[in-house]
């Protein structure tokens, strides 16, 4: 299938050595899930996960990991505790984008060969397949309101954004946004969504509430995945080697910031202080300081560093 981008979630700073916080990475090429100590900066341990592991999400008391494998078409279960893959589920298609509903712990899957997302059940015995949803062509990025009444999907191929209400499992509107959308990240309140457009160099912002977009902001060539913390958003440009900085509510490009090869995923710790960008090309990680807006360090890990979603705990 065609090479598959993730967003990478990871972190490491002098303040995060008073936490101790443990983030996971999909090495896709590596198939392996790694646990990352982010106050040591020390990967711990590296789980088998076959199929080109991609995206993953965790269960709503942390515990619990479910990573979409492309090539291996399904989803794998992951026990953190335990460190170690405890079931599967086969899905049709191609399993990418993935999510869990802080509410209710239902686990959702974008496929990207399709135009759907999968629901997932969870329960002592695994995950059990209970529908799907109907969206744009190519699904991708995934994020839940923190209400978890409200599923969006970036639609790549069709240009859009998918609004779905979760209690009916039926798309109620559908954004137009840049072109070919794949990273979607919701602002901490759920009021604003923010899309990574891959082919026009530029991010969509979309209030949620009113179904529209508001506005973009241009950024380096092929921006995949974008994080938020300390009122801007952070987000990676493929080929151009650098993570363009915005203003979240100017939507005003304020820096260019050069990191790794080809960076790929991103996210922000806890605090807020750290972002932390996979370079798919060198096999690490560079942090930035949030504050400064300058990197600080790097993160050795295994081959193609690509998690995509939600992956600290």
């Amino acid at each position: 299938m065609a090479r598959l981008i993730g967003l990478v979630a990871l972190a490491g700073s002098p303040a995060l050595a008073q936490e101790t916080q443990e983030a996971l990475v999909t090495a896709q090429l590596g198939n392996a899930v790694e646990v990352v100590d982010l106050a040591t900066k020390k990967i711990l341990q590296s789980i088998p996960v076959s199929g080109a592991p991609a995206g993953i999400a965790l269960s709503p008391d942390r515990k619990t990991a479910y990573v979409t494998r492309p090539e291996g078409h399904g989803v794998a279960v992951i026990d953190l505790e335990a460190r170690r893959v405890t079931g599967s589920l086969d899905l049709p298609g191609g399993p990418l984008g993935i999510g869990v509903n802080p509410k209710s712990g239902e686990v959702y899957v974008a496929d990207w060969y399709g135009a759907r997302v999968f629901v997932l059940s969870p329960s002592a015995d695994g995950l059990k397949r209970e529908g799907e949803i109907a969206t744009g062509q190519s699904p991708s990025g995934i994020a839940v309101t923190p209400d978890g009444a409200t599923l969006l999907v970036a639609n790549r191929e069709s240009d859009s954004v998918s609004i779905i209400d979760v209690a009916n499992r039926r798309e109620t509107r559908r954004v137009p946004v840049g072109q070919h959308p794949f990273g979607l990240t919701l602002s901490a309140d759920g009021r604003f969504a923010y899309t990574a457009n891959v082919v026009s160099n530029d991010v969509s912002a979309i209030d949620v509430a009113a179904g529209r977009e508001t506005g973009r902001v241009a950024t380096g060539q092929r921006p995949y995945v974008i994080a938020l913390a300390a009122g801007r958003g952070f987000v990676t440009d493929q080929y151009s080697n650098t993570v363009t900085v915005f203003d979240t509510v100017t939507l005003r490009k304020l820096a260019a910031i050069d990191v790794g090869d080809h960076p790929e995923g991103i996210a922000a710790t806890r605090d807020g202080k750290t972002v932390v960008v996979a370079n798919w090309g060198d096999n690490a990680l560079s942090l930035i300081d949030t504050s400064s807006l300058t990197v600080t360090g790097t993160i050795e890990t295994g081959d193609g560093p690509r998690s995509f979603g939600d992956f600290l705990r």
